[in-house]
């Protein structure tokens, strides 16, 4: 069982920050740990967690393993200096597409921008550059390069991986984040970009 996997999935839960899955000696799970703000009860939280596992993984748990740590919605995010995504817009002509994203940070605005050829795939690199553009402003600092964005489907519903790499000390690290197709690609890409970098992100600011 890829318990990294069922990590990615609880995370994708409303008000999940983040979780962690213990297993015991037979790789059976026997605690659930989940960090969530306080936007709704923890257990109704619990029970997503639950669902989700039967319905995805059909991993039966009882509610005892699961324990929910919960803090303050408007802190969640400033506490760690994650990037909130709120949006794009593109302008295309007749082989060129332009893709602006904006984000938002510690009550900041930043906008990214990138264009290239208007091909299916080169559409996609482009909405990650786009994304990084923005990341680049805000850590006054060019580490993060589009390594490959690839089109997949994992249980059944479509999703976007995007491969980055970071640049560190001349070392080079790749970064995966995922994301699933809610109203399009170009969209889906933006937030696994984000999904990817996220947490380096973190520690450039912090640093």
């Amino acid at each position: 069982m890829n318990f990294e996997e069922i990590e990615y999935f609880l995370n994708s839960i409303k008000s999940v920050i983040s979780s962690k899955v213990i297993t015991d000696s037979n790789n059976e799970i026997c605690e659930i740990h989940a960090l969530a703000d306080n936007s709704r009860h923890s257990k109704q939280i619990a029970r997503d967690i639950r669902t989700t596992l039967l319905s995805k993984f059909h991993v039966d748990v009882d509610y005892k393993i699961i324990s929910v740590a919960q803090i303050d919605k408007n802190i969640s995010f400033n506490s760690d200096f994650r990037f909130i995504y709120e949006g794009y817009t593109n302008e295309t002509t007749s082989d060129r597409i332009k893709i602006k994203t904006k984000f938002s940070w510690d009550n900041k605005e930043f906008f990214g921008e990138a264009e290239g050829i208007k091909s299916e795939k080169q559409s996609l690199v482009v909405a990650a550059k786009s994304t990084l553009d923005a990341v680049r402003q805000a850590i006054d600092f060019d580490c993060f390069i589009v390594e490959d964005i690839q089109h997949a489907k994992i249980s059944g519903e479509d999703a976007i991986l995007a491969a980055i790499t970071q640049i560190n000390c001349g070392s080079e690290n790749i970064l995966i984040g995922a994301a699933f197709v809610k109203s399009n690609k170009i969209d889906a890409v933006i937030k696994a970009t984000l999904h990817a970098i996220n947490r380096k992100i973190c520690l450039l600011i912090k640093d």
